[in-house]
């Protein structure tokens, strides 16, 4: 014996709704179909209609108009941050050369977009502003800063760890010298002070490093020393 059909599910008001919209719309002609059509269009937006709604909050009205509220995910779930990373030229390879400066055999172009300069391009890095230290994801819309000068190179951080100004801190302005003779011209981070000191008398900053362990730069060099003394009295 044949199972009994399934019973066909219940339609819900919309549904009933559209197919009584459907079944007037069919005992309609062309015509009168068309002129409904138009009769029911909604009005041509005027340029105070655009004005009052920037392009810049076209996509949150659509959003708003679905069920979104500010501050919230979709559906009423847990906002989502978008992230992006932060673009590490110095780690492309050796002789790699990023893509925006690729190409052109080493010419500048003749004619540049707007917004676009043919200086070259700033090594920019994100500072996580909770911990001070460097990161390569960041959420969208979190600032980029330039990365500082490192090393011994002008304008960059340093401690002098011997002589008469052991113990401060000071930011390069210039270096010269022959050999073992190289110094240093530096200007002093507490009483602003230039002075010429041996470059053997200083140690590069790492900033990041020296902000979460305060004289980190003096105690290495410490160490250094103390080692080299060790090695020396072990020799004879």
């Amino acid at each position: 014996r044949p199972a009994a059909p399934a019973a066909a599910p219940a339609l819900d008001d919309d549904a009933l709704a559209a197919r009584a919209l459907m079944r007037d719309a069919a005992a309609l002609g062309d015509d009168e179909r068309y002129r409904r059509d138009v009769a029911t269009r909604a009005e041509q937006a005027t340029g105070e209609a655009y004005e009052s709604m920037p392009i810049e909050e076209f996509g949150k009205a659509m959003l708003r108009g679905m069920g979104w509220k500010e501050g919230e995910g979709i559906n009423g779930k847990a906002e989502v941050v978008p992230v992006e990373y932060v673009p590490r030229p110095q780690l492309l390879g050796l002789s790699a050369t990023p893509a925006a400066e690729a190409g052109g055999g080493g010419k500048g172009k003749k004619f540049i977009k707007p917004g676009e300069s043919r200086e070259p391009k700033k090594d920019m890095i994100y500072i996580d502003k909770e911990t001070g230290k460097q990161k390569w994801v960041k959420k969208v819309g979190e600032e980029l800063v330039e990365r500082g000068a490192t090393g011994f190179a002008a304008g960059a951080p340093v401690a002098i760890v011997g002589g008469v100004h052991k113990d401060l801190y000071a930011r390069v302005v210039s270096t010269g010298g022959i050999a073992d003779q190289m110094s240093a011209v530096v200007k002093l981070t507490v009483s602003k002070e230039t002075v010429q000191v041996p470059l053997s008398d200083l140690r590069p900053v790492d900033l990041q490093l020296e902000k979460s362990r305060a004289g980190f730069a003096f105690r290495q060099a410490a160490q250094e020393e103390a080692a080299a003394a060790a090695a020396a009295d072990s020799s004879y």
